[in-house]
C-alpha cells in the first residue's frame, strides 16, 4: 500500500513539490514535520521509502507519534542520513513497544534509536516524518513510501565515490585534509617523539607530585579531605584528576559492508599483509536484539600501515602517547586501546568489565531477573575476569558496564515492568511476596491501592503501567524498584570485590542522572560515574550529590563536534567551529574540577568517527585526532591550557574557565 503525499500536511514545513508518490520538503530549523496518512488504517508493520537529504551535512530525521491532546510526541524513531545519498529506510512499527532503544543498521542508513514511552498504534492520533531541530532550514526529498508487512529485500546504494583512499569524506575540503601519501608521511612525522608530561610538578602517573594526600598503596584510590572535597589519589598517594579521551585504539571502527563500492580504495581481503585489517562476522549488540552481520576495518590503521609498514603499531603507540601526554592528558577513558595491561603502559586507564551478567529471561530491555540464582551465579563468573588485571597498577578502576539501556526511558519504574512482563520471574515472585508481607491480605492491598484484585495470584497476570493505572500503588512500585536497582548493583559488585581488592569500582556510567531510583546501590561503588552530554556538568553532578551519594563523581563521557572539519555530523552536542570545541572542553572539564566531588572527565572520543559510520552508524566529528591521525589543533591547545591549571582549579587556587561555547543544534542520532 502506497503512502499518498498529496494527503500530507506540514507543521513548520513547506512543500516545494508535492505529488502522490513523492515530495520535496523544506523543514524549518525549529524541527518541523509532515503527516503520514493511512498508517493506522493500513494495519501494516513497516513504513518504507527512499529519502535524499538535499544539504551538505547529515540530517537527523524523526518519525514522531502523537497521542490526542499532547503537544510533544509520545515516542519517536530518530535516524541519521548522509547528505546527497538517496537511502532506503524501513521503520518497524513493532518498535512502538519500546522494548529496545537501538536497532540493527540497514544498508545506507546511519544510526537509528527509539526514545519515549511504550505506545500502541491505536492510541496514536498523528504520525509525522520530520527533522530534529537544526541550525537552518533543511530540504529533503521523499519518494516511493509504502506500508507493508514485508521488509524490503533491496536497499540500493547510490553509485558514487564519497570516501577517498585515506577514509576521508570526498565531498568537502577543509584545513588539514590529506591529499597524498607523501603529505600523510610528512604530517605523521611531525607527531613522532618522546612522550612526557609538560609540567614539572606532575609525576609519572599524571598526578600532582607536590600534593601528597596520603601514603600510596601502589594502586589508585580515593580520599576525602577535611573540607569535604573528594579526590582520586595515584599509586604514590598524590592528588590525581583523571583527564583524557575514551576509545584510544588505532582509529575508530569503519563499517564497510554494503559500502565497498563508494570507497576509492580498500585493500583486497585476500592480500596477506592486509588480511588482519578486516573483521567480519555476526553479533548481537545486546542480548535481546537480533543477530547482525558486519564487516569492519580501520582506515587509521590502514593509513599507518601504508606509511610505516610492519612497524606501524609501534609507531602508532609512539604518536598517540606523544599527542596525549604533551598536551597534559593523563588518562585513557573507557574502551582503552593504548598499551593496556601489556607492560608498556605510560597512561593510567579505566575500562569496562566485559560481559555484565544477564539472565535468560529479561525484565525490560537489558534489565536481568536480578533476584534469581542465575544472576548470582553469572555475576561470580563475570567477576573472575578481573583476575587478569588485578595486579596492574596502571588500571585506575573498572566500570561494571556502560549505559544500561533500561535507564533511557524517562521516569522508568522497573517494578512496573516486572508486573507488565508475562513471565513468572523471581523479581515478580519477590514483588508479590513484598506486597503480601506489607499488606497481609488482598483486601488491605485493594483498599490501599484502590484496586479490586481477587487475590495476590492475580498480580501474576500482566499489568500495563501499574503505577499510572492505579496511582495509589506508585509508592510501593517505587520502593520495590529501588530494591531491584540496588540488587542489580550489589550482586555483581560484591562478587567483583571478592576477586579484586586493588582497584576501584567505578560504577555503571549511567547515561542520565535524573532518576533518583538509579542512585540506589551507590554504597557498593568506590566512584559514581555518569555520562553527561551537556555544556555544563554542574546540574548533573549536583543531582547525584543532593541525592545522598557520598562518593567521588567521574564524568565518563562528554563531547561536542563541528561541521568545519571533515565530517557531516556534530555528535550529541554541536558548536560553531573548532575554536568553540576547545572552549567547550575547557568549560566542561574545569567545571568538573571545581566541583567538590568531581575527580575526572573523559572526552568521547580520541578518534573522529568514520564518515559512513562506525558499527551502529554514528559518524560524528568528535575526535581529538582525525582519521589520518592528525590532532585537531584548537582542541588540543585547549586541553593543554586546562591541564596547566587543573590541580589549582581542583584545589580552589584558581578560578575555573567560565566562557561558554557558541552552540548550534546537534546533528546526532
Amino acid at each position: 500500500m502506497k503512502v499518498n503525499f498529496m494527503k500530507s500536511s506540514g507543521r513548520e514545513a513547506v512543500f516545494l513539490t508535492q505529488e502522490e508518490n513523492s515530495c520535496t520538503v523544506e523543514y524549518a530549523a525549529a524541527g518541523g514535520g509532515i503527516t503520514l496518512s493511512g498508517v493506522k488504517e493500513a494495519g501494516k508493520r513497516y513504513i518504507a521509502g527512499d529519502i535524499e537529504v538535499l544539504e551538505e551535512h547529515s540530517v537527523a530525521m524523526m518519525l514522531r507519534f502523537f497521542v490526542p491532546g499532547a503537544e510533544k510526541e509520545q515516542i519517536l524513531m530518530r535516524f541519521g542520513l548522509l547528505p546527497g545519498f538517496k537511502t532506503r529506510v524501513c521503520l518497524d512499527l513493532n518498535w512502538l513497544d519500546n522494548s529496545t532503544i537501538y536497532t540493527n543498521r540497514t544498508p545506507g542508513l546511519l544510526k537509528l534509536v527509539i526514545h519515549g514511552q511504550r505506545t500502541e498504534l491505536k492510541e496514536v492520533e498523528r504520525i509525522e516524518l520530520g527533522i530534529e531541530k537544526t541550525y537552518h532550514n533543511v530540504k529533503v526529498r521523499l519518494e516511493n513510501f509504502i506500508l507493508t508487512d514485508e521488509k524490503p529485500e533491496e536497499f540500493p546504494i547510490p553509485d558514487k565515490k564519497i570516501v577517498d583512499e585515506f577514509g576521508q569524506w570526498k565531498e568537502k575540503e577543509w584545513p588539514g585534509k590529506i591529499h597524498s601519501l607523501e603529505e600523510l608521511k610528512s604530517r605523521l612525522k611531525e607527531n613522532e617523539g618522546k612522550a612526557e608530561y609538560p609540567f614539572t610538578e606532575w609525576n609519572s602517573w599524571g598526578g600532582d607530585g607536590s600534593r601528597k594526600l596520603k601514603e600510596g598503596t601502589g594502586y589508585f584510590g580515593t580520599h576525602k579531605t577535611a573540607d569535604g572535597r573528594w579526590h582520586l589519589i595515584d599509586p604514590e598517594g598524590c592528588d590525581y584528576f583523571s583527564f583524557g579521551p575514551c576509545l584510544t585504539g588505532a582509529g575508530d571502527q569503519c563499517r564497510i559492508d554494503n559500502f565497498e563500492q563508494v570507497c576509492d580504495w580498500l585493500p583486497a581481503e585476500e592480500e596477506e599483509e592486509y588480511r588482519d585489517f578486516y573483521r567480519k562476522g555476526t553479533r548481537r549488540r545486546t542480548a535481546y536484539m537480533p543477530l547482525d552481520s558486519y564487516k569492519l576495518t580501520s582506515f587509521t590503521a590502514l593509513n599507518l600501515k601504508r606509511v610505516y609498514g610492519e612497524n606501524w603499531m609501534e609507531k602508532w603507540e609512539e604518536i598517540a602517547h606523544h599527542i596525549l601526554m604533551k598536551n597534559g592528558l593523563n588518562s585513557q577513558g573507557n574502551f582503552p586501546g593504548l598499551c593496556v595491561n601489556n607492560g608498556r603502559s605510560k597512561l593510567p586507564y579505566v575500562r569496562e568489565l566485559p560481559g555484565f551478567p544477564g539472565t535468560d529471561t529479561l525484565i525490560f530491555r537489558d534489565f536481568p531477573d536480578v533476584l534469581s540464582p542465575e544472576y548470582q551465579e553469572k555475576s561470580e563468573v563475570y567477576a573472575k575476569k578481573l583476575l587478569e588485571w588485578k595486579e596492574d597498577p596502571w588500571l585506575i578502576g573498572y566500570f561494571l558496564r556502560n549505559e544500561p539501556e533500561f535507564n533511557f526511558v524517562e521516569g522508568l519504574a522497573i517494578a512496573d515492568e516486572v508486573l507488565y512482563n508475562p513471565a513468572s520471574t523471581y523479581c515478580k515472585k519477590g514483588l508479590i511476596k513484598y506486597l503480601q508481607d506489607t499488606y497481609r491480605t488482598i483486601e488491605s492491598l485493594n483498599q490501599a491501592w484502590e484496586t479490586s484484585f481477587a487475590d495476590f495470584k492475580a498480580l501474576e497476570n500482566p499489568i500495563k503501567k501499574c503505577s499510572s493505572l492505579y496511582p495509589k500503588s506508585a509508592e510501593d512500585i517505587r520502593k520495590f524498584s529501588v530494591h531491584l536497582i540496588r540488587e542489580y548493583i550489589r550482586v555483581p559488585a560484591v562478587a567483583c570485590r571478592a576477586v579484586d581488592k586493588n582497584h576501584l569500582n567505578l560504577g555503571l556510567r549511567w547515561s542520565k542522572a535524573y532518576n533518583i531510583d538509579m542512585m540506589a546501590g551507590w554504597e557498593y561503588f568506590d566512584v559514581f560515574s555518569i555520562n553527561c552530554y551537556d555544556f555544563d556538568p554542574t546540574r548533573d553532578m549536583d543531582f547525584v550529590k543532593n541525592a545522598g551519594v557520598d562518593l567521588p563523581i567521574l564524568l565518563g563521557e562528554f563531547h561536542c563536534g563541528a561541521l568545519d572539519r571533515g565530517l557531516t555530523a556534530t555528535g550529541l552536542k554541536g558548536v560553531k567551529n573548532q575554536e568553540e570545541r576547545g572552549v567547550m572542553l575547557r568549560h566542561f572539564v574545569e567545571k568538573v574540577a571545581v566541583h567538590p566531588y568531581g575527580v575526572g572527565a573523559h572526552w568521547f572520543q580520541f578518534n573522529d568517527q568514520f564518515c559512513l559510520g562506525r558499527y551502529d552508524g554514528e559518524n560524528y566529528q568528535i575526535g581529538m585526532v582525525d582519521i589520518c591521525m592528525q590532532p585537531h589543533k584548537e582542541l588540543m591547545e585547549a586541553a593543554y591550557e586546562t591541564a596547566k591549571v587543573l590541580y589549582k582549579v581542583r584545589n580552589n587556587e584558581a578560578e575555573a574557565y567560565d566562557r561558554s561555547p557558541v552552540a548550534i543544534p546537534m546533528i546526532g542520532y
